[in-house]
């Protein structure tokens, strides 16, 4: 898309797409500077990151209760504890509990697909909603004060040539996909409101089935109805979305039948990470407020009420979309977490509710993390006033640390860049999780033929996979089906084209026995001279010294990955672009004589080379 027509179509561009009645931004940004980063870097990691956002200041202590704390607890809220009997108990932990209305949450937990994050805050905090939600979002001291849109920075310093050069071909979906709620300062760059910024809940199902809502049946309307057309298609990633979504089925009938839209949004998502959508951030709304000031509660009958109600639309939810995408085959590729802007005080107020506080616990859950439960239970003085606060236990920094390190792929520069300081990691990701691409394309091109080789992760998930090339990176042609018929878990398949041309481009497009697809990433070759986009020198690697050289200058960022055989990232860095050799060390460790895969991956493009260490 052109900057020109960019400009000319924003407030067009503004529109949020539709999906089963609910409006789903799919922009190149999240709203979130430090979830676009995350976004951004971790395209091609494999992994995906589904962001819950519980707005209003969740009330932590009756979400996850302090069974341990409970007399002083019951003494600071006589009118809205719960019933000790009700809490339900968490498998291996006696001091911890969870509301009664979140037991499916309780049973993703008593199965390892859960951690709990407890006490989690910043130091000096703010009880303003609007302040402290900023601070999350920005990943900002209490101190700092931004005056820009978090996706107005992102845009600004995160994607070059923006618009102009998006989607391309390594990047033709969205970087970050958000449901059910718009933020315009979010969306406010240096000189211009760059993305989707209108809440109507109706609109990227009729994107994708190409129709539009009612309008008058007169010249007028059907003149609107037109425009609304024009406008849907006019979208950018209208046709991955569309391909996505219609090629992956709901296939868990856990989802409720009504009633409950972040089931929806998230049963939307499911779609769309099953139907092979490389979007690596997702972030989903809970309908209602957290903000219970008052009727939290129903009298006499305390695990029922407003706050039991939101819970129970949260626990269900968030069930529901784990059992989806694990019948799927994408467990192990996705995490979610959950926040709120702040927690709530301990002692309730005069009216059945309670009032804004400081930390709050966080839940991770997915199928890639080292279950349980991270810090303790708050300290409930025996006599609570108005003053008595859940104590910071951990910077909200440190889960956004954690998350860009280990599982999202960033370095710990990397992750100190993006916070402007270091933050220590938690261990809330289970190290023997290793969920990367699961289709790896390495190929060369020899005299008049491609020879093309990928190995396959999680092989027996698949039912066959289609060799295609295309000449200009954006049309694609199938020159070879490949039945999956090994059953092995992991396997390797060679295919070798007889095409004379200068540049080629390959992919592999793998359809799962669930009938969704995944694509490798896109592989260019050459065939000038026999000249590769790279080469590594001396190849075997010696004293882990690698230099790559580029057939055409590299004016971009480079990302230089080195993968095992059997697909495990063991090295990634990126390097400053306009150079035709990197040089640089390694201090992984490698064994001697055994084949890996350098990745660099620039320009649009990813070139791979194998390497053996001496």
């Amino acid at each position: 898309m052109k900057r020109s027509t960019f400009l000319k179509t924003t407030s067009l561009a503004a529109a949020p797409l539709l999906l089963n009645g609910l409006s789903v931004y799919a922009n190149t940004s999240t709203g979130n500077s430090l979830f676009d980063k995350l976004a951004q870097t971790a395209y091609g990691c494999g992994r995906v990151l589904v962001i819950v956002q519980m707005n209003g200041g969740n009330d932590g202590l009756n979400t996850i209760i302090p069974r341990d704390q409970y007399t002083n607890l019951a003494n600071a809220r006589p009118t809205i504890k719960l019933p000790e009997a009700a809490i339900l108990p968490l498998t291996g932990n006696a001091n911890t509990g969870m509301h009664p209305a979140m037991n499916e949450l309780r049973g993703l937990y008593d199965d390892g697909k859960m951690v709990i994050v407890q006490g989690v805050s910043y130091p000096n905090p703010s009880y303003s909603h609007f302040r402290a939600t900023d601070i999350w979002f920005s990943g900002s001291a209490s101190n700092e004060n931004l005056d820009t849109g978090w996706l107005g920075r992102t845009l600004d310093t995160n994607y070059p040539n923006f618009p102009a050069d998006y989607p391309n071909v390594q990047m033709p979906d969205p970087v970050a996909v958000q449901i059910g709620s718009t933020s315009p300062f979010s969306l406010q760059g240096p000189s211009i409101n760059m993305g989707y910024n209108v809440s109507d809940p109706n609109a990227l199902l009729q994107v994708i089935n190409e129709t539009t809502g009612p309008a008058p049946n007169n010249d007028y309307g059907r003149e609107l109805t037109f425009l609304r057309l024009m406008k849907d298609q006019s979208n950018a990633y209208r046709n991955s979305l569309q391909a996505a979504y219609n090629a992956q089925a709901t296939l868990s009938p856990n989802y409720p039948a009504s009633g409950n839209s972040l089931a929806d949004q998230l049963k939307i998502v499911a779609r769309l990470i099953g139907g092979g959508l490389k979007t690596p951030v997702y972030i989903v709304n809970h309908p209602n407020t957290h903000d219970t000031h008052n009727d939290q509660v129903i009298a006499g009958n305390t695990a029922s009420g407003y706050h039991a109600n939101i819970l129970s639309i949260l626990s269900k939810a968030i069930a529901a979309f784990q059992d989806d995408i694990g019948r799927m085959g994408k467990a192990e590729l996705v995490t979610g977490m959950t926040y709120s802007e702040f927690g709530r005080r301990i002692i309730e107020n005069a009216s059945k509710g309670t009032d804004h506080g400081v930390a709050a616990p966080v839940m991770f859950f997915g199928a890639g993390l080292s279950a349980g439960v991270l810090g303790v239970s708050a300290n409930i003085p025996a006599t609570a006033t108005v003053n008595s606060q859940v104590s910071m236990q951990y910077d909200f920094r440190q889960l956004y640390s954690t998350v860009m390190q280990d599982w999202l792929c960033l370095t710990q520069a990397e992750a100190q860049n993006v916070l402007g300081s270091n933050f220590t990691k938690l261990p809330i990701f289970n190290p023997a999780i290793l969920p990367i691409e699961a289709i790896t394309l390495t190929g060369q091109y020899y005299d008049g033929r491609s020879v093309l080789h990928f190995v396959v992760e999680n092989n027996n998930n698949y039912s066959k996979f289609v060799v295609e090339y295309s000449t200009d990176g954006q049309n694609y042609t199938a020159v070879r089906t490949i039945n999956q018929t090994s059953q092995k878990p992991i396997d390797n398949y060679d295919y070798t084209h007889e095409i004379n041309i200068t540049k080629v481009f390959y992919r592999i497009n793998g359809t799962l026995n669930s009938g969704a697809t995944k694509y490798s990433d896109v592989l260019q070759l050459r065939a000038a001279s026999g000249q590769q986009l790279i080469s590594v020198y001396p190849n075997p690697v010696r004293n882990n010294r690698i230099n790559v050289k580029f057939l055409e200058r590299a004016t971009d960022e480079v990302d230089i990955t080195i993968y095992d055989v059997l697909g495990a990232k063991l090295y990634y860095n990126r390097f400053r672009g306009n150079t035709s050799l990197i040089s640089f060390s390694t201090t992984q460790s490698f064994t001697s004589g055994t084949h890996y895969i350098l990745e660099a991956r620039f320009a649009g493009v990813v070139a791979r080379e194998q390497i053996i260490f001496e």
